[in-house]
């Protein structure tokens, strides 16, 4: 475990009850603030929009690394501050949501983070394989950090891995 590199990386999730709400172009599934210096872009810069893939009038900010970790300590009620001042700045007549969910992945005790990534000099492949190897028959290791089809990282690769434990179990 020590091996592998693990990041942070939170999300902000914002839903409008009213299709009417939606004030950013529908189709596009990525926006990005880019300011001229770093001072005035804030933490939120990145929003993903599932709107049309979940039929749910939504936007995702995201945040990561020490922006992330920073971010944790603030309340609620800051943080939905700082996305919204940045999502206006994008779009100016948006509306404050109707419900707002925030993750805090680096205070959750059985996290800490998010994800794992591979450090410089090390092996991924070898240090998942490892990782997953199951102990004595009894301990079976799932999760985004030992998946070995290229799906580290990611929700997906945890969903395979523990699909794959899960079976062997049951064997």
């Amino acid at each position: 475990i020590d091996n592998m590199g693990y990041g942070h990386l939170n999300k902000c999730i914002l839903y409008w009850e009213n299709v009417d709400d939606i004030v950013w172009p529908k189709e596009k599934n990525w926006f990005l603030l880019v300011t001229p210096d770093e001072e005035s872009s804030g933490r939120w810069t990145t929003f993903f929009n599932p709107t049309e893939y979940k039929n749910v009038t939504m936007l995702v900010g995201l945040i990561a690394g020490t922006d992330a970790l920073a971010m944790e300590d603030q309340s609620n009620d800051e943080v939905l501050t700082d996305v919204m001042q940045n999502l206006r700045a994008m779009f100016p007549s948006i509306k404050r949501p109707t419900k707002v969910l925030i993750t805090r992945f680096g205070k959750d005790e059985t996290l800490r983070g998010a994800y794992s990534f591979e450090k410089v000099g090390r092996n991924f492949q070898r240090d998942a394989a490892e990782l997953k190897r199951t102990i004595k028959e009894h301990i079976w290791f799932a999760g985004e950090a030992t998946n070995l089809e290229s799906w580290h990282g990611t929700t997906i690769g945890s969903w395979n891995t523990g699909d794959v434990a899960a079976r062997d179990i049951i064997r």
